[in-house]
């Protein structure tokens, strides 16, 4: 159940509604791979998913991500390209069987309005019915003032924090209408939400998770790890510290891919100086810890426009059999766009201001391929292709392997089976 009471601050507090009944359903001892159909009661429309795949090098997937996507039936002004995102992707998951979706953060942007998140979920219900729906943590899902005092404490915040974050040198308001998360993780229940302390702590080599803010799961040959860029990243933080040993126990000759997906970028372009500030600092506290073990891809939003960089390591691109990580801003789902200055950066490799989406398909024969696809006409503008040298032998755990890019020039062109989120309404 949810009421406007539940939230931290107005707006979303000043809603007046009636209690929400929100359904979650777990469905175990599912068959990797396998398709199941199910009902809602009431409904007389049968819905099929398939389970995930058994993890594992060989096996391939498929999978759609964005982010600041929103409605545009409400807020046709702030989110136009909203249903073109939700049109497209639907065709993609029902007739190119892709697998599983990531919603890298700014849902909604619904301020506790729940008409507005009743359109939102509407817009998404024909593929997330069918496909995992898995989401990120932005900060109109989260950021929240109570109040002149914005650093009061506020019980009701369900990640656990003591006060909203609000680094000195952030931009983080109260972008969620005071929200604060609650509307978002009543509503998709990710990863290990289920378990208490204990079991994840057991889980996570004794560093709980935060599901929905941080939290990982395994889908095939790719091991996804979610973070909350609204939430202290810093050493030493609770996030940190459960980042740190998770990444130092994942198993890459089980999972060799590595995907990071967090709502705010580390790698920003021009002009956007505030969020290039908030950048600098996520580097200073994730890149190293990212290169030292590996990681693949990271996908974020935030930025309304899509970038990608080079492999590239403290703003430098580099050897991919050296270090380095791609990184791939899509925050292109749906909310107006953002303009992109023309003098950018040595590591950016492409960038655009169109609606649009990524579509990555990992192989299972050691390559990974990223395609940015554009709602307006449905063309690939853009594609990375990145291969490992994994060869199912020694020294996988924690370290996995080290890669390479091969670049295509745009125009040329635990498992989650049982808690993953499969959204429908009857």
């Amino acid at each position: 159940m949810m009421q406007s009471d539940d939230m931290c601050a107005s707006p979303a507090k000043d809603f007046d509604f009636a209690p929400l009944n929100l359904h979650t359903f777990i469905m175990t001892d599912l068959e990797p791979g396998e398709w199941y159909e199910y009902r809602l009661r009431d409904s007389s429309d049968t819905l099929s998913f398939r389970a995930s795949p058994r993890p594992g090098p060989e096996s391939q997937v498929s999978f759609v991500v964005y982010g600041d996507m929103g409605e545009s039936y409400h807020a046709r002004a702030k989110a136009p390209g909203a249903r073109a995102t939700a049109d497209y992707v639907t065709r993609d998951v029902i007739d190119n069987d892709v697998d599983l979706v990531v919603h890298v953060g700014d849902l909604s942007y619904a301020n506790g309005d729940p008409e507005i998140w009743d359109t939102f979920m509407d817009y998404i219900e024909p593929y997330s019915s069918r496909a995992p729906y898995m989401i990120g943590i932005g900060n109109h899902e989260y950021d929240y003032r109570t109040g002149k005092e914005k650093h009061r404490s506020h019980s009701k915040d369900p990640s656990g924090a003591s006060s909203p974050y609000d680094p000195d040198w952030g931009n983080y308001g109260n972008d969620s209408g005071g929200e604060c998360g609650v509307a978002t993780a009543r509503r998709f229940i990710m990863p290990e939400a289920y378990l208490d302390a204990a079991q994840q702590e057991a889980a996570n080599h004794g560093s709980s998770v935060n599901s929905p803010f941080w939290y990982s799961f395994d889908y095939g040959s790719v091991h996804f790890v979610m973070l909350s860029t609204e939430h202290d990243v810093t050493p030493g933080s609770h996030q940190y510290r459960w980042l740190e040993q998770h990444l130092e126990g994942i198993d890459r000759c089980l999972t060799p891919w590595l995907v990071v997906g967090m709502h705010r970028p580390m790698y920003v372009v021009h002009p956007h100086k505030s969020n290039r500030i908030v950048a600098e600092h996520l580097r200073a506290s994730l890149e190293s810890l990212f290169n030292q073990y590996n990681v693949d891809l990271v996908v974020s939003g935030h930025v309304h426009s899509y970038a990608r960089t080079c492999n590239v390591y403290d703003e430098q691109c580099v050897d991919n059999l050296d270090k380095g990580t791609t990184h791939v801003t899509l925050g292109c789902g749906g909310h107006k766009l953002s303009d992109i200055d023309h003098d950018q950066y040595d590591w950016l490799d492409y960038s655009e201001t169109k609606f649009g989406y990524g579509r990555v398909t990992a192989d299972g024969d050691h390559s990974l391929r990223l395609e940015y696809i554009t709602t307006d006409d449905g063309d690939i503008r853009d594609t990375v292709t990145l291969h490992n040298d994994y060869d199912g032998h020694d020294y996988c755990r924690g370290h996995g392997h080290r890669r390479y890019n091969g670049i295509q020039p745009a125009g040329e062109v635990a498992n989650a089976q049982a808690a993953s989120q499969l959204t429908a309404s009857q």
